[in-house]
């Protein structure tokens, strides 16, 4: 939780858009194969390195759009910008 406070107040999140996102893939696919788990065994490192890659594939995927967007806009992207944003907590 104070992660996600973090990153929301300095704005990350608005930088790397699609990162909420693949949080949120990695929680589904965390509780699929829980369910699924329920039948088969899994190993934890599956269960891990699934999540990993969820959030790690989001992160690029935020990062090439940063980049075509500082293309699109003459090299002042979305981090040159960056303001701080109050979470209200």
């Amino acid at each position: 939780r104070s992660l996600t406070v973090y990153l929301v107040r300095q704005g990350t999140l608005d930088d790397y858009v699609y990162l909420e996102h693949g949080a949120h893939y990695a929680i589904g696919a965390l509780a699929l194969i829980l369910m699924v788990s329920i039948r088969y065994q899994i190993p934890e490192v599956v269960t891990g390195l699934i999540g990993v890659a969820l959030i790690a594939w989001s992160f690029w995927s935020s990062v090439r759009r940063n980049k075509a967007l500082a293309a699109a806009e003459g090299g002042s992207g979305p981090a040159g910008n960056k303001t701080e944003v109050s979470s209200g907590v």
